[in-house]
């Protein structure tokens, strides 16, 4: 049986190398991220140059720490469609103007055909008002949306 595709978010990596938080929900967080992580192999996981770029920004050590995380993730090119995709999200306003990228990680992980786009950024991507109207989106372009996830939800919903 193939493994399931996943496109790995920046803010997976972000949480797997930062800091033990001292706020207890993103401990829980950080600690679901790293029992995925562990787990990762049973999926098919890549991420993509726009994962990077996002990697490398702000801190440099703490740049260094998931780009070096990066490294064990296939990386798919940026596929030239995600483009027209990211920027009709935007157009439609299901994703905010300032959030193009976020738009960008939507469209790519539906032109890979991936099964779950895997993130802890519920504000515009795991964001449960907007979900529906997105994956119409997608379908009306003729891709198949990934399912959006944090590395909890993925664990209970692929883990028996």
């Amino acid at each position: 049986m193939a493994k399931k595709r996943v496109y790995v978010e920046t803010s997976v990596l972000s949480y797997l190398t930062a800091r033990p938080s001292r706020d207890a929900f993103t401990l829980a967080c950080q600690q679901r991220t790293a029992m995925w992580w562990e787990r990762r192999l049973l999926w098919d996981c890549f991420l993509t140059p726009i994962v990077l770029q996002e990697a490398e920004r702000g801190d440099p050590v703490a740049a260094a720490k998931r780009l070096e995380k990066a490294k064990f993730l296939a990386e798919f090119p940026d596929p030239p469609e995600a483009e027209f995709l990211a920027n009709l999200l935007v157009t439609r306003k299901l994703v905010p103007t300032g959030s193009k990228i976020d738009a960008a990680h939507l469209a790519t992980a539906a032109i890979y055909g991936s099964h779950y786009l895997l993130t802890w950024n519920q504000k515009h991507l795991d964001n449960l008002e907007l979900c529906f109207r997105i994956e119409e989106c997608i379908r009306e372009q003729g891709w198949t949306p990934a399912k959006v996830v944090t590395p909890e939800r993925l664990l209970s919903e692929e883990l028996p």
